[in-house]
């Protein structure tokens, strides 16, 4: 008797550490983020109140939507190219989201296809996100090598 009630209390223990890994729906997602950092598609965002006139920024939303504060692209999102800036103001597009995994969330911007895709949460804490974005296998394998010859840190 004393072994069974041992299992349940290590379950339940096990279940919520795994539950609290998951990053998708962990409120601090619920924020606005401005992006500080850009690097070979991976996105460093930084926690603000609202999102600044000149620098790119996503807000996610509970009900599902994303607010995106982007500069306008008519590159296709699964490109090697990233998109080119030249001090161009972003504008706000309404798109959706949603948890693809406990770690991973799919972002669709109809009208913006700048950040429409699938990005893995590499980081998020009180006052940092980070994604990647994700690709076929061979983008990922040739992206992978360009991060290997940038020697990217975090």
């Amino acid at each position: 008797m004393k072994k069974t009630i041992c299992i349940c209390i290590f379950s339940l223990f096990a279940v919520s550490g795994i539950k609290a890994q998951n990053r998708t729906s962990n409120p601090l997602l619920l924020q606005t983020w401005n992006l500080s950092k850009m690097d070979t598609y991976i996105y460093t965002y930084e926690k603000q109140d609202g999102f600044e006139a000149r620098r790119e920024g996503i807000r996610f939303q509970k009900n599902g939507k994303v607010t995106g504060n982007l500069i306008k692209s008519s590159l296709r999102y699964d490109t090697l190219e990233e998109p080119v800036t030249k001090n161009e103001k972003p504008d706000r597009y309404i798109g959706s989201w949603k948890k693809a995994s406990d770690s991973t969330v799919t972002l669709v911007f109809p009208s913006n296809t700048n950040m429409t895709g699938t990005f893995v949460i590499s980081k998020l804490t009180e006052n940092q996100l980070k994604l990647k974005k994700v690709f076929s296998a061979d983008i990922e394998k040739k992206l992978d090598s360009i991060r290997r010859t940038k020697n990217i840190t975090d």
